[in-house]
């Protein structure tokens, strides 16, 4: 029976792998934060080692991106040097890795969308540290390893979301009359169990390069709550705001939307908006 090491299983993402991954099949290994710390090389290399896993899924990153900005260290120490320290280890135990990175890696360019052989070229450090990551798998592993970009992530329901989506529907449960949403930036959003079911898809056939999984149609925030109050039947109103009201300590890019050349419907790619009303009904209704 195959190993799989899980690096933040109780995330957002890592919480749909965990539960719908097929244990009659594999090993399965979820090391909380405490018992695999992102700051201690030593202990990555030894769990790693001694566990020997045939595939590492490494999910874990600080992805607070105003955090990065204004830690620098500590963004380079969990984005680069952990993802450094798990690329070397994985390759001497013969390990395939799926290393989840970010549209952030783009943004200096002033595109709408990015693809796949568009070259990276972040705005803020939280993209940069993540694109070191990226760089530490591909020397380690480049024969081995999948590397999936993702864009504004939904899921979790109640219990996980705490990004936009999460928000939204949060101020509703609370009786809000009125939301507010940026109408200036853009982006592409990625359906976290949707990313989570092609990863596992993903596994048998040991797929290898770099892909970008976000559901079709460039958005902005005021278009993804305009989707949701749709569904929910929100009778308040909904704002559009530009982003100078919400100063942040990381600068964004005008947009953060990505497209694939590689993937398609059938790999999971849906319509925006299908993806949105899919995520409401399963988690929120």
């Amino acid at each position: 029976m195959e190993k799989i090491l899980i690096t933040g299983s109780s995330g957002m993402l890592g919480s749909y792998i965990a539960r719908s991954i097929d244990r009659t099949k594999y090993e399965v290994f979820c090391p909380s934060s405490a018992e695999l710390n992102l700051k201690d090389p030593e202990a990555i290399s030894k769990a790693i080692k001694e566990i020997a896993p045939n595939v590492i899924l490494h999910l874990a990153a600080e992805t607070n991106v105003d955090l990065c900005e204004v830690d620098v260290r500590h963004a380079a120490k969990i984005n680069c040097k952990a993802t450094e320290v798990l690329s070397k280890a994985a390759s001497e135990v013969g390990a395939w890795v799926v290393y989840i990175s970010t549209s952030n890696v783009f943004g200096a360019r002033k595109k709408l969308t990015y693809n796949e052989l568009d070259l990276p070229d972040p705005e803020n450090y939280y993209g940069r540290s993540k694109l070191a990551g990226e760089k530490a798998i591909e020397k380690y592993c480049s024969q081995n390893c999948l590397i999936i970009r993702a864009s504004w992530m939904i899921g979790g329901g109640f219990a996980k979301d705490q990004k936009f989506v999460g928000k939204i529907v949060g101020q509703i449960k609370a009786g809000a009359s009125v939301l507010r949403a940026v109408d200036d930036k853009y982006g592409t959003v990625t359906l976290a169990s949707s990313l989570a079911a092609f990863i596992i898809r993903s596994i048998p056939e040991r797929k290898v390069g770099t892909y970008h999984f976000a559901s079709q149609g460039l958005v902005t925030r005021f278009d993804i709550a305009k989707a949701v109050v749709k569904y929910l039947n929100f009778e308040g109103e909904v704002l559009a705001v530009k982003s100078s009201q919400f100063p942040l300590s990381a600068p964004r890019p005008d947009s953060e939307g990505i497209v694939s050349v590689y993937l398609d419907k059938e790999d999971g790619i849906g319509l925006f908006e299908d993806d949105i009303k899919k995520y409401i009904s399963e988690e929120f209704v």
